[in-house]
């Protein structure tokens, strides 16, 4: 019987999702390969020496007991159910009126199917209908061409960079901020209809 789980939000091709024990095995799987390894933050996921039980309670916790509102993170999975990856929220302060997104699609096979993108869209939306949060930023590195042009595709606006803020492989490297204000993304989604 197929294990239950609460979607969050559904789209053409995929959904989000509350995680389900099923996707354990993924998660776990997920922190040893994949190339998004290579792109979000790629020295904190090589430095990370967890074990699998310690990996396994950290899933649950966040992804299956973790019930806030709205959601802090939700799996991206198949419309079928299949784990792809996930998205999160976040903030380094609670009294400011914005929020940071991340994702990261785990299955290489999805990269570059869109995927990525229609996960971003779903996950704004959701993010949007269920607060009122004022704008919506999410971070990426210079080498992460993909992060950045899925974020522009889906409406983010480039607010800044900060230049050479790590070395990474001989080089330094630039963290680059995108924003998107609420009024912006309800008005272009009037527009579209």
């Amino acid at each position: 019987m197929p294990e239950k789980y609460s979607i969050i939000s559904k789209g053409k091709n995929i959904m989000l999702r509350d995680g389900a024990k099923s996707d354990i095995e993924h998660y776990i799987r997920w922190w040893d390969e994949g190339e998004w390894r290579n792109y979000d933050a790629p020295w904190e996921v090589e430095n990370e020496d967890i074990s699998k039980k310690k990996r396994k309670k950290m899933f649950k916790k966040l992804y299956i007991k973790s019930k806030k509102y709205p959601r802090q993170r939700a799996i991206i999975s198949t419309l079928e159910g299949t784990p792809l990856g996930w998205v999160n929220r976040y903030n380094d302060r609670e009294d400011l009126d914005f929020w940071y997104i991340g994702i990261d699609i785990c299955e290489d096979e999805y990269l570059g199917r869109g995927c990525g993108t229609e996960a971003l869209e779903l996950w704004i939306e959701y993010l949007l209908d269920n607060s009122d949060i004022h704008k919506i930023s999410l971070r990426t590195y210079s080498f992460n061409k993909r992060m950045q042009k899925v974020a522009e595709k889906v409406g983010f606006v480039k607010e800044g960079r900060e230049r050479e803020i790590k070395k990474w492989k001989g080089r330094y490297i630039d963290r680059v901020g995108y924003g998107l204000l609420r009024k912006k993304w309800k008005d272009d989604k009037e527009e579209d209809r």
